[in-house]
């Protein structure tokens, strides 16, 4: 087990360094050789620097953190929802309804994150418009009632993702063997999913959460941006815009290095879980 994580990790750290100085190097190369200067995106962000007075190192701190808010929101619902609606749709018995669920998974990962955020505005501006009654706020930041609309958003298409990946490997996997056999012998089927099905299961579980975590962080500034969320992908946005260079490649930076960390402890469950598989296998 020692020697597994090892062989991990310490690949796994190098390629985030190497990942950190490589997004720094292009991120300055980029934006030091570029004229963005005629931008409608400029007009558009000028002046609403939401991190101004902060230091540097301050503003890239509370811009993480806002933007781990809805990286954390969102996956949590898309791993969530994503194996409760596989677990319903693999104990479906109508073909109809398994149709539909399948249908509506591959809508929603067709889908991208933006598309969602400009429905769920769209629709709330509606009700606002026929009721007089305003549903959820459609732009700002707040750790309240401002979270949710940004957090679906984001969490729509990694669910379908989770759900269509889950939903897969239970089919797989119901029809091995020693599937068969548990049914063969009387075991309820709570108990064959619970003692057979989920813990073989649960690497392909693992693969499904980490692409969901990656949409989402991929997500993310597009999300925030349309949300007037003032987190790190607002933040690297506003300073690509008004050519705050060290601004945008310490965001970068950010950005990407929680991105190589999420994908280092996924690759260390990964591995745990496929081993302690083949320990039980065995």
């Amino acid at each position: 087990m020692r020697t597994t994580l090892l062989r991990t990790v310490g690949p796994g750290l190098l390629t985030l360094l190497l990942t950190a100085v490589g997004v720094a190097l292009v991120t300055r190369l980029v934006l030091e050789r570029v004229s963005l200067d005629g931008l409608i995106l400029n007009l558009l962000l000028r002046n609403r620097d939401p991190f101004i007075g902060m230091p540097l190192a301050n503003a890239v701190a509370v811009a993480v953190a806002r933007s781990l808010v809805l990286i954390a929101g969102a996956t949590a619902i898309a791993t969530a929802l994503g194996l409760f609606f596989a677990v319903l749709y693999f104990a479906a018995r109508f073909r109809v309804v398994r149709a539909i669920g399948w249908t509506l998974g591959t809508v929603g990962v067709s889908l991208p994150s933006f598309f969602w955020a400009m429905l769920l505005q769209l629709f709330v501006i509606t009700w606002y418009l026929r009721t007089g009654r305003g549903l959820l706020p459609t732009t700002g930041y707040g750790l309240d009632e401002h979270m949710v609309l940004p957090i679906i958003a984001l969490a729509l298409r990694p669910t379908a993702y989770v759900f269509r990946t889950v939903a897969t490997a239970l089919e797989e996997i119901a029809a091995r063997d020693y599937v068969r056999t548990a049914r063969a012998k009387g075991l309820v089927e709570r108990l064959v999913l619970a003692r057979h099905m989920f813990p073989n299961a649960r690497p392909t579980f693992l693969a499904g959460v980490g692409y969901a975590s990656r949409s989402v962080l991929s997500s993310l500034a597009i999300v925030e941006y349309l949300f007037t969320w003032n987190g790190a992908g607002f933040a690297f946005i506003y300073a690509v815009a008004n050519r705050q260079i060290d601004v945008a490649v310490a965001v970068a930076v950010s950005l990407a290095t929680l991105f190589a960390l999420m994908n280092l402890a996924l690759a260390v469950l990964s591995r745990t879980a496929s081993s302690e598989t083949a320990a039980v296998a065995a």
